[in-house]
């Protein structure tokens, strides 16, 4: 009994003793608060301000200044309150700003919280703006948390869901259905953010009561998430239990990705890059989610990673070697290419080698072609392309400037050429037109076929010129003249009045074929007498190509019209032309009737009746 008596007197002393340090703690930060308060406001009777000297006038000065007596015994002024709270700021301890802060808005009105709101919108600096604006949000939520949802709607979008997640967080605690009431009338994006808030900040409530929120709030994954992550998070110690938990839920794993990778990582700790197989294993359904836990596992040691894919099965080890070398390449694509040299089999080393060339030449375009020579030879022709690509998509005459660099490695540099007159044709045509035509002969077949590439987009922006340039150059003696670019363009984009300008100047070898363009653009506008018309100009020979061309579009475009018109045509060949060009196409998108396909065959002559036969029965 005498043992039992002493123990219980050792610990009354001993609680006695721990009640005393915390009281003389608790004061001394209270003492603290209130002594910077007292202070600030000594200063500011006196005259005294940051930087200046106090005043020795013995005139008395009334200032007509409203103060606000604190219940802990400081006070501040509405005057240069934000002064205030700027020199809380020069405290070099955040705990100390912290408590200062909040000390100081402790006992505010609501309309003085409004002030200062307005005042912290000038303090320059960001974190301490949003440091006091999260303290004046989250104080007016404890007096009228309606009003502290208005406030949001002032900040920067880039702060609204932090300050959303406050204000909820402390609604949900003190009046948790009102918060869930607000939450219903918010978008949907919003909505959500206050969901995370509430179900965070009310882990007491029961799972089924939770849900039941969730539900209200149109966010029953955000729910199941947070459940999963939290039962993860407590067999953390066992990373395969975790893991089974995550990947075992209702929840889209794309959803959990962060969850997935903190899991992974312990891991790794406990088992290495065993791992990477582990996730090459799992039945995750997003393949994206996969290959980014590959990569950020991989991220630890890239050469280690790719090292432990060595003597895996052909599958896994194709798959895990990809994205750890494409992790590489983004970083450092020279050491990756050097790794890969050694790897095996061959046939995957070249796939890997490729991929980091491709990567390297994306990323870093002028480094690769310094270094081109540590790309193998059957590759570097391609991979300059990229690079070239990259380099003429932001300066052309700097891509064209640096081929000689290229030549001794690859010799003939012209699908180089074609990859950077490709990326300026789409943005300066008309200056890539103009370096065409003067870097290249009149008859050089590598000038007309930059050229086929350049008219089209020239003839976007500037069709006349275009129609120029074309007809300034040579038309071979097989195929046609350019200008067939410029018209096809124009009728494209149903320019026809414009399209018929160019067409007396088409060159002869070209005209059949502009002209049946014109007219299958007049057709889809509606107008096919008039395209008909066009056709009349051209030759026997070259009139029957131009039928089967507008009857073709007729027949596509306006089935119906067209069966409807057959009696009009001009001559019997042309309605027995019309006739199976409309059963054709109607074969491959069915429009019209059985009986309108039977009314059309009488149309056709025994020619063509023979040649339909055919091909039905082929």
């Amino acid at each position: 009994m005498a043992t039992t008596s002493g123990n219980q007197s050792t610990n009354s002393l001993r609680n006695c003793v721990i009640v005393f340090l915390v009281g003389v703690t608790v004061g001394a930060l209270a003492i603290t608060a209130i002594q910077y308060f007292i202070t600030r406001s000594e200063k500011t009777q006196l005259g005294i301000t940051q930087g200046s000297a106090p005043q020795t006038s013995t005139t008395t000065t009334t200032t007509s200044t409203t103060t606000t007596t604190r219940g802990n015994g400081s006070s501040l002024t509405n005057t240069d309150s934000l002064e205030q709270f700027q020199e809380i700021f020069e405290l070099s301890n955040a705990f100390d700003q912290n408590t200062l802060i909040h000390n100081a808005l402790s006992n505010a009105s609501e309309a003085e919280l409004r002030n200062w709101w307005i005042q912290s919108k000038n303090i320059e600096r960001k974190s301490h703006r949003k440091t006091l604006q999260d303290a004046i949000i989250r104080k007016l939520t404890s007096i009228d948390p309606k009003e502290a949802l208005r406030y949001i709607d002032e900040v920067s979008k880039f702060q609204t869901n932090a300050l959303l997640h406050s204000v909820f967080s402390a609604w949900s605690v003190s009046q948790l259905y009102d918060a869930v009431a607000a939450a219903t009338e918010l978008s949907s994006r919003r909505q959500q953010v206050a969901l995370h808030a509430i179900l965070e900040s009310r882990d007491d409530l029961p799972e089924s009561d939770r849900r039941k929120i969730s539900q209200q709030l149109n966010g029953e994954s955000t729910f199941l998430r947070l459940v999963s992550d939290s039962k993860a998070s407590q067999s953390i110690a066992d990373p395969m239990e975790s893991w089974d938990i995550l990947l075992g839920d209702d929840v889209d794993d794309a959803l959990q990705t962060e969850s997935l990778l903190i899991v992974a990582e312990a891991w790794r700790e406990h088992v290495g890059f065993e791992v990477l197989s582990n996730i090459f294993r799992a039945d995750i359904k997003d393949s994206r989610v996969k290959q980014q836990l590959v990569r950020s596992i991989a991220q630890v040691d890239l050469a280690g990673a790719l090292d432990y894919t060595r003597g895996l099965s052909d599958a896994e080890q194709l798959y895990l070697s990809r994205f750890i070398v494409i992790e590489w390449a983004g970083t450092d694509a020279h050491s990756a290419l050097v790794a890969i040299e050694s790897f095996e089999p061959a046939s995957l080393a070249s796939i890997l080698t490729d991929i980091a060339a491709s990567i390297w030449a994306r990323n870093k375009p002028n480094e690769l072609i310094e270094n081109i020579e540590s790309i193998p030879e059957e590759l570097r022709i391609d991979t300059l392309e990229s690079a070239f690509w990259q380099i003429a998509s932001q300066d052309p005459l700097k891509a064209i400037a640096m081929i000689s660099a290229a030549e001794n490695y690859v010799g003939n540099t012209s699908t180089i050429v074609q990859s950077i007159v490709f990326v300026w044709s789409s943005q300066n045509p008309d200056a890539a037109a103009e370096w065409v035509v003067n870097q290249y002969d009149q008859d050089d077949p590598f000038r007309r076929q930059l050229l086929e590439r350049v008219l089209p987009e020239l003839a976007n922006v500037d069709p006349e010129k275009a129609f120029e340039v074309a007809l300034a150059q040579p038309v071979p003696t097989e195929g046609l003249g350019l200008e067939y670019l410029v018209v096809r363009t124009v009728t494209r984009e149903n320019n026809i009045e414009l399209a018929m300008k160019f067409l007396p100047r088409v060159r002869e070898k070209t005209k059949s074929y502009a002209t049946g363009m014109v007219a299958e653009a007049m057709v889809r506008d509606q107008r096919p007498k008039e395209a008909l018309a066009l056709g009349m100009e051209l030759n026997e020979s070259e009139q029957q190509f131009f039928h089967y061309q507008v009857f073709g579009e007729w027949a596509d475009t306006f089935p119906k019209n067209l069966l409807e018109s057959l009696d009009d045509l001009a001559t019997v060949a042309h309605k027995s032309q019309a006739a199976l060009r409309l059963i054709m196409a109607n074969r491959w998108e069915p429009v019209l009737t059985d009986d309108q396909i039977d009314h059309a065959r009488t149309f056709l002559s025994k020619e063509d009746a023979a040649t339909l036969k055919r091909i039905e029965e082929q």
